[in-house]
């Protein structure tokens, strides 16, 4: 499975990876191998109280919370995250970025870590992968890639584009149980050079030793790894998955997804009673309901409870969000199994929910 995994998106032959619980563990483990890689001393041994010096990683406004707590959880603080502002685009903003390094180094701390994300959770942004590679480069940082959904557009060939430079990562984190279309929990994290990776994890007590022969035969044990001892048998699925379905199909599934996407967006700019609030590069659509005359404050309150009522009333379970102040539903879309006329249905709905709450009218279920 991670030969497969390795291959298609495009990572060397000789890294290394894990089958872990789902996107945020994946991201924990790339950004341990990043510290112990990184910071110049055995921080296993000496803890992080042992640095000489502080150190910083970075990363969009736009980034997972995931790795934020990842941060946090492996000592070196939230402090050390730098939160880059985005463009219009929602992408890291990469003068904003340079401009944040060179204070730092003028500081003297020690740049370790550039996270780029290939789609975003708000929006489906993805980061200037490829000039983040080259920045982390530049500065001897590791270069560590959050594709949660993201990165599994690389098997579509209309798609992959968008990624490119996904492959120059370091580590890369992403998940199965979304456009790998596995039910919950699979992830997976590859990291590029293997030895830093089991230097992060390994520890070899008596009741674990290896042997040449019997049930403790073999080289590769994935628990030197990660954190994780006794294991689930995660690759099962994926690979009975991969022998049905093939690699192409699941490629034309998420270019389905996004195709998708692109039809609610120009449902919703087509409509005089809704508003899209972000490009659409992949397949999130964050969007709103909006009424001449009713302020945004006004506005976030009736697509709050314009999404509690699709939800309620069993229309669709689209999810929230805020952009630049207003509040959005958003749509992730990732099954295989929509069709469009399931996004018509959506936005006849939203418009039939908004107006009946700006009337302050009863909105019962009509779809």
């Amino acid at each position: 499975m991670i030969d497969w995994c390795k291959e298609m998106l495009g990572f060397p032959a000789g890294a290394s990876g894990l089958l872990v619980s789902g996107g945020s563990m994946a991201n924990l483990v790339g950004l341990a191998v990043a510290r112990s890689a990184t910071v110049g001393f055995e921080v296993r041994d000496e803890g992080m109280q042992a640095a000489p010096q502080a150190i910083a990683l970075y990363g969009s406004t736009e980034m997972h919370s995931s790795l934020q707590r990842a941060v946090e959880i492996l000592g070196m603080g939230n402090r050390s995250l730098r939160h880059i502002p985005v463009g219009d685009d929602y992408a890291m903003d990469l003068r904003a970025l340079r401009e944040t390094i060179a204070q730092d180094v003028a500081s003297g701390i020690k740049p370790i870590c550039v996270i780029g994300t290939a789609a975003t959770t708000n929006t489906g942004a993805t980061d200037p992968l490829a000039e983040l590679a080259e920045i982390a480069q530049q500065h001897a940082m590791w270069f560590h890639v959050d594709g949660a959904f993201g990165a599994l557009a690389a098997l579509s060939p209309e798609l992959r584009p968008i990624v490119d430079g996904m492959e120059r990562a370091d580590s890369l984190a992403f998940d199965l149980h979304k456009w790998g279309y596995q039910p919950f929990e699979v992830a997976c994290t590859l990291v590029r050079e293997p030895k830093a990776h089991k230097d992060t994890f390994a520890l070899t007590p008596d009741y674990l030793r290896h042997a040449t022969r019997g049930t403790a035969g073999g080289d590769l044990w994935f628990t030197e790894y990660g954190i994780q001892l006794t294991r689930g048998f995660r690759a099962l699925k994926v690979w009975m998955a991969l022998k049905v379905h093939g690699a192409d199909k699941l490629g034309r599934l998420a270019y389905q997804n996004v195709d998708q996407a692109r039809y609610l967006a120009w449902l919703v700019t087509e409509s005089p009673h809704l508003e899209l609030l972000a490009p659409v590069p992949l397949n999130v659509v964050c969007f709103r309901f909006r009424h001449a005359g009713v302020d945004d404050d006004r506005l976030n309150a009736l697509n709050e409870e314009l999404l509690i009522q699709l939800q309620e009333q069993g229309i669709a379970v689209p999810s929230g969000t805020t952009l630049h102040g207003k509040y959005a539903l958003r749509c992730a879309i990732t099954n295989h199994r929509s069709r469009r006329e399931d996004f018509e249905i959506l936005v006849r709905e939203c418009v039939r929910l908004g107006e009946a709450l700006t009337a302050g009218e009863p909105a019962g279920h009509q779809a």
